[in-house]
């Protein structure tokens, strides 16, 4: 696949974010695929390498945590091979009426036109304040 190809299937794996579509997300990804987070895993629960089936866990909780949402826009992707890094920040506002916005760098992995892996890098102390 081309760079332009595997920018295309980020775009359409981040429009997930807006609609709340775990199922989209997950379909998106090939079955061995992983997602790490910064940060330490006995401080932030979300921190560390997540499985296929870890991430959906993470998305269906995160997205029950919102009224509407998470809207991630893209800043700024850059493509070379199979990678593609993106810049991106989210907006959202949740149940108990708080409202998150937090910035993102992500590694993509593409391989056979799914996500194979992401690295996502956030500030794990906002999301820590503002969901507990």
């Amino acid at each position: 696949m081309s760079v332009k190809d595997n920018k295309k299937i980020v775009r359409e794996f981040c429009d997930h974010f807006r609609t709340s579509n775990a199922d989209g997300l997950i379909d998106a990804m090939c079955e061995d695929a992983t997602w790490w987070v910064n940060g330490k895993p006995h401080l932030f629960s979300s921190a560390g390498t997540k499985t296929r089936a870890e991430a959906e866990a993470m998305f269906r909780n995160m997205f029950s945590a919102y009224t509407n949402g998470l809207g991630m826009t893209i800043i700024n992707m850059v493509g070379e091979g199979d990678s593609v890094a993106a810049e991106a920040r989210s907006q959202a506002t949740t149940k108990s009426g708080k409202i998150y916005e937090n910035e993102y760098f992500f590694l993509f992995k593409i391989r056979d036109g799914k996500i194979a892996a992401v690295r996502e890098y956030t500030d794990l102390l906002h999301v820590q304040e503002t969901f507990g």
